[in-house]
């Protein structure tokens, strides 16, 4: 069995097992994605690399043996595996000049070629080297100076760390889901107050962070399809609605949890929200602290920001981007007046369902913000 370049995540069947063709045998990450692949034939499974290992083009991953079949004593090097019927100078990582090829991304070489970028000027930032799809697209970004000289370069930031883990997931996000955001403008008068309100009854503050992470839970009990995870070709809707909310630190963002939150009360998410917000810019949360999820809100209001199209946190199939709540103008009937309103932007897996069922979920949200009878119970 050989692969296109990427990590061997997971080998899906034992070493030595019996296997029948087209059963997934293995999962291999690449940049785009990751993909299951299927024993080409019946057999034993033979397995040569290990899970973790970073694989080139054509890398060899196991053998699929006849029955009483031994495996090669020895096989080819990783880095010049080829099919069986003949290696070539592609796969063993040789140009037909006889130079070295530079190591790179299958997705790596294609925009090269795309945009003539030469990848022996390249310093690669992936995985021992190997020149990645980022590495291109900065080679292109580059600015070119008067007669042709190279600009000079500020700071070169690796991505590594908080910031590579974000990059990770954004990457891994609009790789896998298909993605589709709508927005709505929404009355915000009445939760404004309902929050002054709640503030002085409870006797803490309870952020619009805690308020949103209420209303989405609500919302996604009475839509429990946007309450799920895609797992191959299956939709898997969950029982337990546990909503995260984004917290911006230097280095990127963290997500902490909050479980039940359809079931928890407004002054519980709000204690819980503070402490987690709080322990997340500290750098104190816990594993458990931001796994779990399963919708998130992502709140840019305080920044100044109107509305913008939040990324889903995958394995998640919603996420609810809000702006900040100010004063404009509204119609009334023939009147036009003055009320504070926010823009709602939800982000949904196009996979879990269309336009018009996310939209209802986006309704429900927008009809409990305005319901001032509902906010003051969930004060209470």
């Amino acid at each position: 069995m050989y692969t296109v370049e990427g990590k061997l995540v997971r080998w899906a069947a034992a070493p030595d097992s019996r296997v029948t063709t087209g059963q997934i045998v293995a999962e291999v990450e690449t940049e785009k994605a990751t993909y299951e692949l299927e024993a080409p034939a019946d057999g034993l499974l033979h397995p040569v690399a290990a899970v973790g290992t970073v694989l080139p083009i054509e890398g060899l991953l196991g053998y699929i043996l006849a029955e009483g079949e031994a495996p090669p004593l020895a096989r080819p090097s990783a880095s010049v595996a080829a099919p069986p019927g003949g290696a070539s100078a592609e796969a063993a990582g040789m140009r037909p000049d006889g130079a070295a090829e530079p190591r790179a991304t299958p997705i790596a070489r294609r925009l090269a070629a795309e945009h003539k970028v030469d990848l022996r000027r390249l310093t690669g930032s992936g995985p021992g080297g190997r020149i990645v799809e980022a590495d291109v697209l900065a080679a292109v970004a580059a600015p070119a100076a008067p007669g042709g000289a190279e600009v000079a370069v500020r700071e070169r930031i690796p991505l590594t760390g908080m910031r590579g883990a974000v990059a990770e997931r954004v990457r891994r996000s609009l790789a896998t889901a298909a993605s589709l955001t709508l927005t709505r403008e929404v009355r915000a008068a009445s939760l404004a107050q309902a929050r002054k309100r709640a503030t002085a009854s409870l006797g803490l503050e309870v952020s619009y962070d805690a308020w949103f992470v209420k209303l989405l839970a609500a919302a996604l009990r009475e839509h429990p399809i946007f309450n799920s995870t895609v797992e191959h070709d299956t939709i898997v809707v969950l029982d337990e609605v546990h909503v995260g909310f984004a917290v911006a630190l230097p280095l990127g963002l963290i997500v902490p949890v909050v479980r039940h939150a359809d079931r928890e009360p407004l002054r519980s998410i709000a204690g819980t929200v503070h402490e987690l917000a709080t322990r997340a810019k500290g750098g104190h949360l816990r594993p458990q602290d931001v796994t779990g999820g399963t919708a998130s809100i992502s709140n840019l209001g305080a920044h100044g920001i109107d509305a913008f199209t939040p990324i889903l946190n995958p394995p998640q199939s919603a996420i609810l981007g809000i702006g900040r709540i100010a004063r404009r103008p509204v119609v009334d009937g023939e009147r036009i007046g003055v009320s504070e309103t926010c823009v709602l932007s939800l982000t949904f897996d196009h996979r879990v369902a269309d336009g018009a069922p996310a939209a209802e979920l986006l309704h429900s949200i927008a009809q409990k913000m305005e319901d001032e009878r509902y906010l003051d119970a969930l004060s209470t």
